[in-house]
């Protein structure tokens, strides 16, 4: 018999992408970042987006599932604690959509570490920590986040509850923001 999720991948599509547009849309090869978050995702399990308005329509060709991000602009803590209020799993696998370097490992770990007690489990490296691909107990994160400020992020949300940290490497985090990331996505994609 198969073994249930007890957690769902929360996708977090991003805000308004002002330094490289449209960047969840251009082509890496045969798919674009979109796609390629998406079919990862689903890999996982039961599967989420989280957007804003204007993405809804774009998202719903592939057939997911979409939470609206309901302050706009306003980081992507707003956009996480709809998707935990939402979601009813006891755990949410939050993923943001530009971390194209992530391998089935990074998830894994995660999930595997959980334990009583714990109430996220999130990666860090040499250059910090990801609490936008992160492991986080629903109802532990949305405690901690009634005691947090509208203008805080995952950070500060992370400082109120028991964290369990895995160390990865930090190329598995390449977080494609500007041209440049772009370019160095593109060589790295095409020197496979």
């Amino acid at each position: 018999m198969a073994e249930v999720a007890d957690f769902t991948v929360a996708l977090l599509l991003g805000g308004e992408a002002r330094r490289l547009p449209d960047k969840l849309e251009r082509p890496l090869g045969e798919s674009t970042l979109m796609e390629r978050a998406i079919a990862f995702g689903r890999s996982l399990g039961p599967l989420v987006l989280l957007g804003r308005e204007e993405q809804r329509a774009r998202s719903a060709r592939y057939g997911v599932p979409f939470i609206e991000d309901r302050h706009p602009g306003g980081g992507p803590l707003p956009a996480l604690l709809g998707a935990l209020e939402a979601i009813e799993d006891p755990w949410v696998l939050v993923l943001a959509a530009d971390l194209p370097a992530l391998t089935r490992e990074v998830p894994e770990r995660l999930l595997a570490r959980r334990a009583p007690g714990v109430e996220a489990v999130v990666p860090q490296h040499t250059a910090g920590i990801e609490p936008l691909c992160a492991l986080y107990d629903r109802r532990a994160a949305l405690r901690a986040a009634a005691t947090s400020s509208a203008n805080e992020g995952p950070r500060a949300l992370l400082e109120k509850m028991r964290v369990a940290y895995v160390e990865f490497p930090e190329a598995l985090f390449l977080n494609v923001n500007t041209e440049a990331d772009w370019s160095q996505l593109q060589e790295r994609y095409l020197s496979r």
